[in-house]
């Protein structure tokens, strides 16, 4: 009996000291073996950014003072208690040192009332400017999430630490650079910096990049000379994508698919390539068009086919997004006619419709009114020198800019929101990183801020 006790005893102790393990096997009470962040945290541990104690809090918000002590330690910089230039980090604070070290280094600064504010809780969009500072990274990643835009602070350290493979966004295609951080996210961001192994993989972008010339990863993709090319940026090598070869010949009327600056739609690694489809062989003016699909490598070709509405729909300003196709549609289609170019008063209702990338579940975005004005490319294909997109329509990451006779506005893909930025009468838009030039209809140039 005493034998088979003294077991039963030994089988406890033995269950109790494995399930301890494996609760606290780092140390941390609030931090087990299947945490999500576990490894991280140990392997800051083993490189002394944080110290071992009874807890961690790894749930709990990480604050300025937390992140200029970790960062430092991560990136080799001093500590020790000294004197500050903030009037709130005294000489007697344990992370003095790290802090004025942070600073000098210029990973992180203070602000303008000679505060630091060590306690103020620290978002995503300024972790991602503090490790692109303390790790010294410069590379961008051609990532773009929904939610962030170039006239954003944070926009280019986002894109950097993406490049870097310490972070992704979420799987709606959303950073939120303005959400808090946690300890142990923090600790990860760190993990990941600082030891290639625990990088996380390549993430895909939102959104798409449209013009007619776009430039990315040291390419530029553009049409030309009724051609799709890539031009390396660095040698000047040209490399043909798409040419006149790899489309079928067409009876009873022309088509133009790869006119000259015709705009295409560059979305992770595939082209899309809005383009006329029935061209009338007396007028020479487009009444129906076509999108096409290849990838950055060429060759491949796949047509998205367009969900029929009427012999009368114009698909015009496609751009892609969250996976989608948008496009506009005139509520009263019109035909393309030289004097429109010249009347930058006349507006059109327009339908924002949506697809899929397959061409299928067409959804109806929103609707709103634009000036009937069509972008010029230029030099003249046949006797039509214009694109089919409209001059007042313009998008730039999730928003679409645009314009009529009572003013500019901008619309949000995000939140279906509509807000006016100005009165003025447009007749011509350009979208930059952080504000739109607006020529009005006495062609004077306005600047407005995003």
């Amino acid at each position: 009996m005493r034998k088979l006790l003294a077991f039963m005893i030994i089988v406890v102790l033995t269950v109790s000291t494995f399930n301890t393990t494996r609760v606290s096997a780092s140390g941390f009470s609030d931090v087990p073996a299947n945490h999500g962040f576990y490894n991280e945290i140990m392997y800051l541990v083993d490189e002394g950014v944080v110290t071992l104690t009874k807890t961690f809090g790894v749930d709990q918000k990480v604050t300025r003072e937390e992140v200029a002590v970790m960062v430092s330690k991560a990136v080799g910089l001093s500590g020790g208690k000294t004197k500050t230039p903030f009037k709130d980090v005294p000489s007697t604070s344990a992370s003095s040192g790290y802090i004025k070290s942070a600073v000098d280094a210029g990973v992180l600064s203070g602000f303008t009332d000679g505060t630091f504010r060590p306690k103020q809780i620290v978002n995503r969009g300024e972790m991602a400017i503090f490790l692109a500072k303390a790790f010294k990274l410069t590379a961008e990643s051609s990532t773009k999430f929904k939610d962030m835009s170039p006239s954003m602070a944070s926009y280019s350290s986002v894109k950097k630490i993406v490049e870097a493979k310490i972070t992704t966004g979420f799987s709606d295609g959303t950073f939120r650079p303005s959400q808090t951080l946690t300890r142990g996210q923090i600790s990860a961001f760190l993990a990941r910096a600082m030891e290639d192994s625990m990088k996380v993989k390549a993430y895909k972008s939102f959104v798409g990049d449209a013009g007619s010339e776009i430039v990315r990863d040291g390419w530029k993709y553009k049409t030309k000379a009724n051609m799709l090319v890539k031009l390396n940026q660095q040698t000047n090598e040209e490399i043909v994508l798409l040419s006149k070869s790899n489309f079928e010949s067409v009876e009873g009327h022309f088509e133009e698919r790869l006119g000259r600056e015709f705009p295409i739609i560059l979305y992770n690694n595939d082209l899309y390539i809005p383009y006329q489809k029935v061209i009338g062989m007396m007028s020479e003016i487009p009444s129906s068009f076509g999108l096409m699909k290849t990838t950055i490598k060429g060759g491949k070709l796949e047509e998205i086919k367009l969900p029929f509405m009427s012999y009368n729909t114009r698909e015009r300003n496609m751009y892609v997004w969250n996976d989608r196709v948008y496009y506009t549609v005139e509520k009263e289609p019109r035909d393309f006619e030289p004097y429109y170019k010249d009347i930058p008063n006349v507006d059109d209702p327009l339908f924002l419709y949506s697809i899929n990338l397959s061409g299928g579940d067409l959804k109806l975005e929103s609707t709103f009114s634009a000036r009937f004005i069509f972008e010029d490319i230029g030099t003249k294909i046949g006797t039509f020198p214009y694109t089919q997109n409209h001059k007042s329509v313009e998008y730039e990451h999730s928003t679409i800019y645009y314009f009529n006779k009572k003013g500019v506005f901008k619309y949000s893909l995000l939140d279906k929101k509509t807000a006016q930025l100005s009165s003025i009468q447009a007749k011509d838009m350009i979208v930059t990183d952080r504000e739109l030039e607006i020529i009005d209809v006495r062609d004077k140039k306005h600047i407005l801020k995003k």
